[in-house]
């Protein structure tokens, strides 16, 4: 495990967070595992979406177990219709619960989430695309982005931190930064090379090669690294960049994974909140 992550345990239930964000005393922080839940296969077990086929009474007993571990109150839980596009939402503290128990509730159409306020949790769901946190200990703001291919696509990481800093005066030079574990090149491979769009093959994108040639029908894409590359080209500094570079797809005990398992799977989630 990279030095600048935990993998914590209660039981059952195990997560990561991050350490510089935790060290802050800022923030609460983790990103779960699948284990330690009560669903059911395939959604076994700590599965935190309520948008998968699992049962609702389920994923709220699971998304109340893992908010009682980390001290927070599951009913003030803020999730989103994740359609992966760019929208990003404010969460205001009228937003209070929004998700937490249905997700027909839930912001919609939204794959960033940012607030200033306190004792918000913010929970974004995942079973390979990129989970980012960005903290500015400044302004005392944050923001959860949900980044897939296509959100990578329309730099959705660049454009949070863009609303970041005309939201909240957030200065990306303060700001910290967590990529916690997604699926690594190694296992997201693309035989149509339509879907392989100019964004990818844009040398003023990348000063990294992000698209590897696997053979003469297939190509790799690095979407941790493209996402590290928004975050240096909006202005945050390496050193303040944290990435854990797990791939979902290569730990199917410890994670779901949507192309591992073929669509049919549960999915981790992403919670940030101030203090």
């Amino acid at each position: 495990m990279n030095r600048n992550f935990k993998l914590e345990e209660s039981g059952q239930i195990k997560y990561l967070k991050c350490r510089p964000l935790d060290n802050t005393d800022l923030v609460i922080n983790a990103f779960t595992t699948r284990s330690g839940g009560v669903s059911k296969y395939p959604f076994d077990s700590l599965n935190l979406s309520y948008n998968v086929g699992d049962k609702e009474s389920c994923v709220r007993e699971n998304r109340e177990i893992i908010a009682n571990i980390l001290n927070i109150d599951y009913r003030n839980i803020v999730s989103a219709q994740q359609i992966h596009r760019d929208k990003i939402t404010v969460v205001k503290k009228e937003d209070k619960g929004r998700g937490s128990f249905k997700y027909t509730e839930a912001l919609a159409e939204t794959d960033a989430l940012i607030t200033n306020v306190s004792r918000i949790p913010l929970l974004m769901c995942y079973a390979d695309c990129v989970p980012i946190f960005i903290l500015d200990p400044v302004k005392k703001a944050i923001g959860l982005i949900h980044s897939g291919r296509r959100g990578t696509e329309l730099q959705i990481t660049s454009k949070t931190l863009n609303k970041m800093q005309k939201i909240f005066g957030t200065n990306p030079q303060s700001c910290l930064a967590a990529i916690f574990p997604s699926i690594g090149p190694c296992c997201y491979k693309i035989k149509n090379q339509s879907q392989i769009n100019d964004y990818w093959m844009n040398k003023n994108n990348f000063s990294h090669k992000i698209v590897s040639v696997q053979n003469e029908n297939e190509r790799s894409l690095d979407l941790k690294k493209a996402n590290y590359l928004q975050l240096i080209k909006g202005g945050i500094e390496k050193k303040n960049i944290f990435i854990n570079e797990i791939c979902t797809a290569d730990y199917p005990k410890l994670f779901f994974s949507y192309r591992r398992d073929k669509g049919n799977t549960g999915r981790m989630a992403a919670i940030f909140m101030l203090k």
